[in-house]
């Protein structure tokens, strides 16, 4: 069966950082392009002659974007309230369940040999403690 996977799933290649860096810099910047669009759907529903409660709601366009700005804020600072802590939190917890994360595991195993360690420790202190005990003793 693994060697069936093995021949499905293509290996990946070695390459520069410059195709990933590209589509990295482009997804950053697409929220730019977001702006735009918004900007512009702005002006044509708030000018569209179909529909004229935006402009009864809103005098000015400016006071129209003023209030999308206000929306979108809001909706913004719920996201991070709110969403990301949550996404988060759920994305960590099924990383660590049933072994799916080699980090998570790895930092277990740190952990315990740092206890390991604490106790090695521990050990020779006491040791050592005693053994100025005795020496005061002389």
């Amino acid at each position: 069966m693994n060697s069936i996977v093995n021949r499905l799933v293509p290996k990946q290649r070695k390459m520069s950082t410059r195709l990933g860096g590209l589509l990295i810099i482009i997804g950053e910047t697409m929220f730019l392009f977001s702006l735009l669009n918004f900007l512009m759907i702005t002006r044509l529903q708030y000018y569209s002659s179909g529909d004229t409660f935006i402009r009864q709601l809103f005098p000015h366009y400016l006071i129209f974007l003023l209030g999308m700005f206000i929306i979108a804020f809001i909706g913004m600072w719920m996201a991070y309230v709110y969403v990301f802590p949550s996404k988060q939190r759920f994305s960590q917890e099924q990383a660590i369940k049933d072994n799916r994360s080699p980090l998570y595991n790895k930092v277990l195993d740190i952990e315990n040999e740092l206890d390991e360690l604490r106790i090695a420790v521990n050990r020779i202190s006491e040791k050592l403690d005693l053994m100025a005990e005795k020496d005061k003793d002389r």
